[in-house]
């Protein structure tokens, strides 16, 4: 066999087909009835019925009938309020029952009369050529549509289950699909009937809706029989159904005493069985929490669901009243019991489906959404073929795709990724320091997110977020100083937790661990710099201090003080660290050397040209800050100099760096080498990279220092 005739939305689609077949089975048998464009209802006086509402284009309405007329007869067959009954099963004898279903017969054999119709009203008599063969379409009142809706929608909730798994509680699903679908189908027909229907089609649809609950009631009990727990071995799951059959047919048998007991008790009787069994398996489940959230939530959409239709439909009869709601819309009641499932699924892994069985279910739905479009554009508005389906596929592509999508994430309540919200608390939690309240924001975070019932501590620390007790428990692991803990009942305890919540809390764990792991980074290079300044001021600042306090030349006291000044703004700054950038470490030396010449009134013309190595190494940087330090400070005592000119030139390997001033120069040629302890230094630094010092006398009698230093490209970090 091939494969895809096993594929999930294989078995899908060919179990829709024949709901879809029992629509259009449905809609041929409402529509194949004789129209006379009447809404009829009992006549206050009694004795007849009366028009509330004329359609102007039917043939009453053609005929000159009105509303509020009183209709007395229909071809000789007098009329009274119990022939507008919307339920015959509410009749309190079988012989009253047989006399409805006669008289129906006779009332349709009149209106299919082809000489026509006579219609007495209180004005006299009417005749009418005959009534429309068929009911036009846009006839069928809601509570049809309900009908057929709630039908066809608990036909493919069943389908859609039985569809992906296939064990005994989906094909009870699917059985009580199944008998939903004929109950509500075939009471859509005779309960918005407008006057009549054949009596053999009439007792036919009459026992098909009576089968139908009744196998609705069988499917729901056996579901609770084995699902979550086998209550009772798989040869025993079927006695219920039989039962219930059998009852059915000593009903249509006329082998009980009346309609109540063949028509209502039995219904009853299931939903009292539903409930027991409902109770028994929240007994068996006490081991098992998952179990016990799936009945919780299913089953009380079940007893809640079917109890309200029995409630409002079944016991009024039983005890001879009136029905406070009409059975057409009572079905309504049904959809809580497959909306239940529908959120079952999405929340509790309901029958073990996952996210991809809304995937199907979303795809199916855009399917017959586009035949559905397509029949209605044909039938109601006469639309051509082709145009219709190119119509409804725009629509289908244009609402409902991008409504199937929001309606996915809203429905299955996923969390795709973290928002900066999140991302901020995450990021207070990690700077918090280590204690109570830090423990405290975290629980509050993880509760924000995932609304756990509970929050426990947990002994031993999973690797890493881990799902438990199958999706009821969602374990995070310890992270920094904080303890693992343990989230108990997603949603405060209406959901289990999935792996979207699982994959969500292993992302929050580990953007935690990251923010702490920066925190302690942090901490520990405020610690290392607190330790390198304060070195840096024992070893340096003091003794300059020391020897600027101790000198009896106020030139060199000064002179003392701006490079304990000039040092300090190296240690504040850390101009020695290896990351320092050539652009700042020229910007740091141009600020600090402008502020000396400054303080003497000399001017400083200060210029960078070239694309040189981004960053140095710091034995490069160390020469190139002593060799301008050096030489803008030898201006400053010796040139007697008003402006002060510095170029760096940088290229890829090399710096070229000129210092010139406009002073009194030098007294004769070059000096000799080492004639001077600043020369001497800045030739040492210079050397010892692979460079030269040069110095000369310029045009203008002032002095020029040129220095070339060899230079390497350090990486930029990342």
């Amino acid at each position: 066999m091939p494969r895809w005739l096993t594929s999930p939305i294989f078995l899908l689609m060919a179990a829709v087909a024949p709901g879809l077949l029992a629509v259009a089975a449905t809609l041929v048998i409402a529509l194949g009835q004789p129209w006379l464009g009447v809404t009829l209802g009992p006549d206050p006086d009694g004795g007849a019925v009366r028009i509330i509402e004329v359609d102007p284009t039917g043939p009453a309405g053609l005929a000159g009938l009105t509303p509020g007329t009183r209709l007395i007869s229909v071809a000789a067959v007098p009329l009274d309020g119990g022939d507008l009954i919307e339920e015959p099963d509410m009749l309190a004898s079988f012989a009253a029952y047989d006399r409805f279903i006669a008289r129906q017969g006779q009332l349709a054999g009149a209106l299919r009369d082809p000489a026509g119709v006579r219609l007495t009203t209180g004005a006299g008599p009417h005749d009418l050529p005959g009534p429309l063969p068929t009911r036009p379409f846009w006839t069928l009142p809601a509570v049809f549509w309900i009908q057929l809706f709630v039908g066809l929608f608990g036909y493919c909730a069943g389908s859609w289950v039985l569809g992906l798994r296939h064990s005994w509680a989906e094909r009870f699903l699917w059985l009580a699909g199944v008998g939903l679908m004929l109950s509500a189908h075939a009471a859509a027909v005779y309960s918005t009937r407008e006057l009549a229907l054949p009596a053999a089609e009439f007792r036919i649809l009459s026992g098909l809706n009576h089968l139908g609950a009744l196998i609705f009631g069988a499917g729901m009990i056996g579901l609770f029989l084995s699902y979550p727990a086998r209550l009772v071995p798989s040869h025993w799951l079927w006695t219920p159904s039989a039962g219930l059959g059998l009852w059915w047919l000593a009903n249509q048998m006329r082998l009980l005493p009346d309609p109540a007991l063949g028509f209502q008790l039995p219904v009853v009787i299931a939903l009292g069985a539903i409930a027991v069994c409902v109770a028994l398996q929240y007994r068996a489940a006490r081991g098992d929490p998952r179990g016990r959230a799936a009945l919780r939530w299913f089953g009380l959409a079940v007893l809640i669901g079917a109890g309200a239709f029995v409630i409002t439909v079944i016991f009024p009869i039983l005890l001879h009243l009136d029905a406070p709601l009409s059975q057409g819309f009572a079905f309504l009641f049904f959809l809580p019991i497959y909306g239940g499932l529908a959120l079952g699924v999405a929340r509790y892994r309901l029958f073990e489906l996952e996210d991809w069985a809304f995937r199907i279910l979303f795809y199916l739905g855009g399917m017959m959404l586009l035949l559905i479009l397509d029949a209605a554009l044909i039938v109601m508005i006469a639309m051509e073929r082709a145009p219709a389906f190119g119509l409804s596929l725009l629509a289908v592509s244009l609402l409902y795709l991008p409504m199937r999508d929001g309606l996915a994430r809203r429905f299955m309540r996923r969390r795709t990724e973290v928002s900066g919200t999140l991302f901020r608390q995450i990021t207070d939690v990690a700077l918090t320091p280590p204690g109570a309240s830090r423990l405290e924001r975290w629980q509050a975070l993880l509760t924000g997110v995932f609304d756990p019932l509970h929050i426990r501590p947990l002994t031993r620390s999973p690797q890493a977020a881990t799902l438990a007790e199958d999706g009821a428990m969602l374990d995070i692991p310890a992270v920094d100083s904080l303890p693992a803990l343990r989230l108990e009942w997603a949603r405060h305890g209406r959901a289990l937790y999935s792996s979207h919540d699982q994959a969500l809390a292993s992302e929050m764990v580990s953007m935690l661990d990251q923010a702490a792991a920066s925190r302690r980074a942090y901490e520990t290079g405020v610690t290392e710099e607190r330790a390198r300044i304060a070195q840096d001021m024992h070893d340096n600042i003091g003794i300059q201090l020391m020897g600027a306090l101790h000198s009896a030349s106020a030139e060199r006291k000064d002179a003392l003080i701006r490079e304990t000044l000039s040092d300090l703004r190296d240690i504040i700054s850390n101009a020695n660290r290896a990351d320092l950038g050539l652009d700042e470490l020229l910007a740091d030396l141009r600020a600090t050397l402008g502020e000396h010449l400054s303080a003497v009134g000399i001017a400083l013309d200060w210029s960078v040209q070239g694309d040189g190595p981004a960053r140095l190494a710091p034995r490069q940087a160390h020469a190139l800050r002593s060799i301008l330090r050096e030489g803008v400070s030898n201006a400053l005592r010796h040139s007697g100099a008003a402006r002060v000119a510095v170029t760096v030139r940088a290229a890829p390997d090399r710096l070229h760096v000129t210092i010139e001033d406009d002073g009194r120069g030098m007294a004769g040629a070059s000096p000799a080498p080492g004639g001077g302890n600043g020369l001497s230094n800045m030739r040492s630094r210079a050397a010892g990279l692979g460079g030269e010092i040069s110095l000369e006398t310029t045009a203008q009698g002032g002095t020029r220092v040129r220095a070339t230093l060899p230079v390497t490209r350090v990486e930029t970090p990342a």
